[in-house]
């Protein structure tokens, strides 16, 4: 019949499109062992870090720290990492009531804190295994860049609530000599650096990029003495720096607080800072016979 396709061709027509279909059908359907081609299935991510227990009153816990904002501040806030001494697990007052202290004077200046946590073991002496400690020695030096990558979710946070790039880093103690390390090393980028009450950690050589450090240290505190070495060994290597001591102990006292900040205000400055911070220099002081200073450098007392 005129213009009527045979039956059997029909068929076959039929029959090779139905083909087409299934082929078509099988390449775009995955396998049930293959990945879904979804972006999102393949973007596979590590485990979040937990929130953090730890915070002192003045902070928010976030996946891997603690972060301060000021309520007041309308514009970007630049971050300041803390950076805190050794302390005891079982003894954390003193230390709950530094980060608290920084929160409150750096958040009325505008600044933003992120507190961050050293690692348990982390303390080379035995009688330490219970401490929070960060790498400080030669010991565990090597391990530095282990730690500093563990950070960056905590800082990607931390920089976008602060809506700020911009960041400092203040070093206490145990933690100014990782700070030094850090600085010295070129295994953290930050803007500018402090390092109080702590001191240098291996030599100090001359790295393409030196951001400014401010070193802090006490007069009746032993780790003066590792400070001025520091400060000696930074300007043999022309690194900018600044140097200042108050009279008192080892500990970070308010004026401490307020000079780092003062310092990151001029971190555009160049240095030694004119005018002055308001504190005097350092200079060596004989000091009483000690035992020789734990492998984590941190001065004896108090306990950090």
């Amino acid at each position: 019949m005129a213009g009527v396709l045979p039956s059997r061709f029909v068929a076959l027509l039929l029959a090779a499109v139905g083909t087409v279909v299934v082929v078509f059908a099988m390449k775009r359907a995955p396998h049930p062992l293959w990945p879904s081609p979804r972006p999102e299935a393949l973007m596979l991510r590590a485990p979040a870090a937990p929130l953090a227990d730890w915070c002192a009153p003045g902070y928010e816990p976030i996946a891997g720290g603690c972060l301060a904002l000021s309520g007041s501040a309308h514009g970007p806030q630049p971050v300041v990492v803390y950076l805190h001494g050794r302390y005891a697990r079982d003894a954390v007052a003193e230390e709950v009531d530094r980060q608290r202290r920084l929160a409150a004077l750096a958040t009325a200046h505008g600044f933003a804190v992120l507190a961050l946590r050293g690692r348990l073991g982390e303390c080379t002496s035995a009688e330490l295994a219970h401490w929070f400690c960060w790498p400080s020695n030669e010991h565990n030096e090597a391990g530095a860049a282990a730690v500093v990558a563990t950070w960056a979710g905590a800082l990607e946070e931390a920089h976008r609530r602060a809506r700020s790039k911009s960041r400092f880093v203040l070093g206490f103690s145990n933690g100014a000599y990782f700070s030094g390390l850090l600085a010295t090393h070129g295994l953290f980028d930050a803007e500018a650096f402090v390092v109080a009450h702590g001191g240098p950690v291996g030599p100090v050589r001359a790295r393409p990029r030196t951001p400014p450090l401010l070193l802090l240290s006490a007069d009746d505190d032993i780790a003066q003495d590792d400070m001025i070495h520091l400060d000696e060994e930074l300007t043999r290597e022309r690194w900018p720096h600044d140097s200042y001591a108050r009279a008192g102990a080892h500990g970070l006292a308010d004026g401490d607080i307020d000079a780092a900040l003062s310092f990151f205000t001029r971190a555009h400055e160049a240095v030694p800072l004119a005018p002055p911070l308001p504190l005097h220099r350092p200079a060596h002081h004989a000091h009483e016979t000690v035992a020789a200073r734990p492998a984590e450098q941190s001065p004896p007392s108090p306990p950090l």
